[in-house]
């Protein structure tokens, strides 16, 4: 495996940055387009434009900021619009969001995240958040009391998998699966099941995963890494509680794996700077996306997890620091030992949860009943998929 140092956005590839974030932009435009079509076509005309109009109320506000920003600082306005890119950062914090979440909400959360996620670090490049993630748990803790209580839904399939805590038997998830209408892990794969707005179709994140490796505007590594970790974590975890091969594949397609993995793990600014500091970053965030789940009281744990990452990126970088072609040794050795210690911890953290059937819950009786008592309209914030 080849490794190098990676200093800046700027020098990461051929590619250039704007380059970069046109193609992202697409991506995100089409995630937009598929889960505007989903709500239309599951509950109707209404939710799917809502989607747009979210979209719209979180891009607008972005732009408006950083202009105010530009002009309170002195800078020319549409030259550090046009390069600060917070149009990116508003369409990632709108598809992590659910449905539910006020136009309000949605346009505070993006003037925040922007302004003490970015701005105040300097801009671009400079920040130490990701400013998307950033914005979503100020969404998630400080407005959660604003959610539409008029938009009913059905529960995501995190949200229904946490009642049993992330640890059902095999006939229960079957039950689960059929009486919440998720279809399956095909239906979950191509997408049509409700989740956070932008993390559903696993097939068309993979597909904008390979449009951006292919364009050299992303690294593969820390996607792959990331996304493996979870099922092969996952899927010793499972035989340990005897589960079968089903359970690490919902793991990675349940919530917001996919999409975190994707657009949000591989930044290069909140990220280390080296190949092989990525590596570890994205096992470090995939080991805390399953202790969160299995043991915390969130449903799903991607969002914080990625923050975490963030805060621990300068030590990952001071771990990593000296020659990445004569010490490359002694590198991997570090990495090795941090990699197998938090992949260890995450094995025993969920070789102590519990297997839980209608039978373990005591009431109700029976699997079909149990099943049954999950909330239909918990895809608020008890169903939102990145916390």
């Amino acid at each position: 495996m080849k490794l190098i140092y990676r200093p800046s956005p700027n020098y990461r590839s051929p590619q250039s940055t704007s380059g970069i974030m046109k193609d992202l932009t697409y991506c995100l435009i089409a995630v937009t387009v598929f889960s505007s079509l989903y709500y239309t076509m599951a509950f109707g005309p209404n939710l799917g434009l809502r989607v747009i109009l979210m979209m719209i109320t979180s891009v607008v506000s972005a732009l408006a900021t950083e202009a105010i920003w530009c002009k309170v600082t002195k800078q020319e306005v549409l030259k550090g619009v046009l390069t600060s890119y917070g149009w990116v950062t508003a369409m990632i914090l709108t598809l992590m969001s659910s449905i539910k979440v006020s136009y309000y909400a949605l346009a505070v959360s993006t003037v925040v995240a922007l302004v003490f996620g970015k701005l105040v670090f300097g801009g671009f490049g400079q920040n130490i958040f990701n400013p998307a993630a950033f914005g979503e748990a100020i969404l998630m803790n400080t407005f959660a009391g604003s959610n539409r209580t008029d938009i009913l839904t059905s529960a995501t399939p995190a949200a229904a998998i946490k009642s049993y805590g992330w640890m059902p038997t095999g006939d229960t998830f079957s039950t689960m699966m059929t009486s919440k209408g998720f279809g399956g892990l095909g239906q979950m794969f191509v997408g049509w099941y409700p989740s956070a707005i932008g993390s559903t179709s696993a097939l068309l994140i993979l597909l904008c995963l390979v449009y951006l490796v292919y364009r050299k505007d992303i690294d593969w590594q820390a996607s792959v890494f990331y996304i493996g970790t979870v099922f092969v974590l996952s899927l010793v975890i499972g035989l340990l509680h005897g589960q079968g091969i089903w359970y690490p594949i919902f793991q990675v397609l349940a919530g917001g794996v996919l999409f975190g993995g994707v657009f949000m793990l591989t930044d290069p600014v909140t990220s280390p700077v080296t190949i092989l500091g990525r590596i570890i970053f994205a096992v470090g965030a995939a080991c805390f996306t399953l202790i969160f789940r299995l043991r915390s009281n969130m449903p799903d744990g991607v969002l914080y997890s990625i923050l975490l990452m963030n805060m621990l990126t300068p030590a990952i970088d001071k771990m990593l620091e000296g020659s990445q072609i004569k010490d490359i040794a002694k590198l991997k050795k570090r990495a090795i030992i941090a990699i197998a210690c938090i992949a260890l911890i995450t094995i025993g953290v969920g070789a102590i949860a519990k297997t839980q059937s209608a039978a373990s819950t005591g009431n109700p009786a029976s699997v079909n009943e149990f099943a049954a008592a999950i909330p239909e309209s918990t895809i608020s914030w008890e169903g939102t998929d990145y916390e």
